[in-house]
């Protein structure tokens, strides 16, 4: 199973973790993990390629993900930053829905 925690503070996401892998299908083919890895990578190219936004992260082929914004400056890019990340959020709510076997999403909201 993967577990994706979002955390949040004052509503608006801060950072997401990804730990584990689907286990839908043997590897090369896990349509789950395929879904839920575009879900995941496509807010952080368009943060880096788009938004010129350099997030720190940390990622490997084990099916780790840990993207972090805490402190960070966005200037006036908050709204699109917002959209990507709500939008992955979307995503990943919805195939955890198909797939309570494989996806967990849990949010926590910071102090």
């Amino acid at each position: 199973m993967t577990k994706v925690e979002v955390f949040r503070k004052n509503g608006s996401i801060v950072g997401y973790k990804a730990t584990g892998h689907s286990d839908y299908a043997e590897y090369g083919e896990d349509i789950v993990c395929a879904a839920l890895s575009m879900a995941l990578q496509l807010p952080l190219g368009g943060m880096q390629d788009i938004l010129d936004i350099y997030p720190r992260f940390d990622i490997d082929s084990d099916g780790y993900l840990n993207v972090d914004l805490r402190d960070m400056n966005v200037g006036d890019k908050q709204r699109e930053l917002n959209v990507l990340l709500e939008s992955m959020v979307l995503m990943i709510r919805n195939l955890s829905k198909d797939y309570p076997k494989n996806i967990k999403l849990v949010e926590k909201e910071e102090k």
